[in-house]
């Protein structure tokens, strides 16, 4: 893809209406530093700073995907569930200062909102602390989550499912019917899923599990797959990923399957049989938003959420999925140099493409 497609793939994406459902989360960062050892275990103890800036608090889950694609010039209407609590009113009200539309969020007072709390010494994270419960919702707040699903397929460019297996993904809530009314309307229907949840997926436009995602879900639909196709790039794809790429997208009956695989890149399976591997590449580090700082190695945060939310756009603005995957790699390559989640913006996203376009590949 040429950077001039990449400038009107991007610009293409600005302003589509995208429907996102998933699990969403609030992120609580703690920073402090550690010099000493307690007394009462062996662990270090971590000094917080008595400001401000010693906690923040961001979406997480698919409330990161939200900021992401919010940040890169979408309009989002955000589906999904929160607590009847601080954390569920702190993560609509920071969503909805974004410009999400968060009306048709659910709040369940059965269940917390998810809440995931990392203790950091500088950039080294000594623990997370996780609040959730991930059992199955209530039928009556699965039917209400099911019905706005529906109601919004219609005006969506694009529908975006943000799967984190905490609960709110069933075929209650997203019953089987969703994928072809979804096709019936024209919309594709994009997912990054968990593999508990994979079957949920049949008759997708495109799901995007990861590397270890991908091989556990074709092992456990027991699926039988084949062999790299001719200009496959077997040198850098694995007979076993090839075999779980083709064998879930035959298993889904989807248009594609993207497996993502990091810092190599992304494994891109059709229904022609063909398949295609975009590596990623290296790039210069973007000049980065104030208050965070970009840096040669951040610790991968949110890497998976950028790519699926690039990918997504590019296909709403009518791009192929092999230029889908390229714009995936330059978002998650972005973000890959922050230490938390990031949003990268849309210009970051190009000039980490442009970069990578003009220098050599890994």
């Amino acid at each position: 893809m040429t950077p001039e497609r990449a400038h009107e793939l991007v610009d293409g994406s600005r302003g589509k209406q995208v429907l996102l459902v998933g699990d969403l989360m609030m992120d609580e960062w703690v920073v402090g530093s550690v010099k000493r050892i307690s007394p009462e275990a062996p662990i270090p103890v971590v000094a917080m700073p008595l400001d401000k800036d010693a906690r923040t608090y961001k979406p997480g889950g698919a409330g990161n995907v939200a900021a992401i694609l919010l940040g890169l010039g979408a309009r989002v209407r955000v589906l999904g569930v929160v607590g009847d609590d601080v954390f569920g009113e702190r993560l609509l009200a920071d969503l909805k200062s974004r410009g999400a539309d968060v009306s048709g969020v659910l709040r369940d007072p059965h269940r917390p909102t998810s809440h995931k709390m990392r203790i950091l010494a500088g950039r080294h994270q000594l623990l997370r602390v996780d609040t959730e419960s991930t059992a199955a919702l209530g039928d009556e707040v699965a039917g209400t989550l099911r019905d706005e699903v529906r109601a919004g397929l219609g005006a969506s460019d694009v529908i975006l499912v943000a799967d984190y297996a905490k609960g709110v993904l069933s075929e209650a809530s997203l019953p089987q019917e969703v994928m072809a009314e979804a096709r019936a309307a024209a919309t594709p229907l994009c997912a990054d899923p968990k593999p508990e949840n994979m079957d949920l997926f049949r008759g997708a436009w495109l799901v995007s599990p990861n590397e270890a995602e991908a091989l556990r879900a074709a092992g456990t639909g027991n699926a039988q797959g084949g062999g790299p196709q001719a200009g496959a790039r077997p040198e850098r794809l694995s007979p076993e990923i090839a075999r779980a790429g083709h064998a879930l997208r035959e298993q889904l009956e989807t248009e594609a399957v993207f497996v993502t695989m990091g810092d190599r890149g992304i494994a891109v399976f059709t229904r022609d049989r063909a398949v295609d591997f975009v590596p990623a590449r290296r790039f210069d580090v973007p000049s980065a938003e104030p208050g965070h700082a970009a840096t040669a190695v951040g610790d991968g945060t949110g890497c998976g959420d950028a790519a699926s939310a690039a990918s997504a756009l590019a296909i709403a603005a009518g791009g192929s999925f092999r230029e889908a995957a390229e714009l995936a790699n330059a978002a998650g390559g972005v973000v890959s140099r922050f230490v938390g989640v990031y949003s990268p913006t849309a210009a970051e996203v190009l000039a980490a493409f442009e970069s990578a376009a003009a220098g050599d590949p890994r």
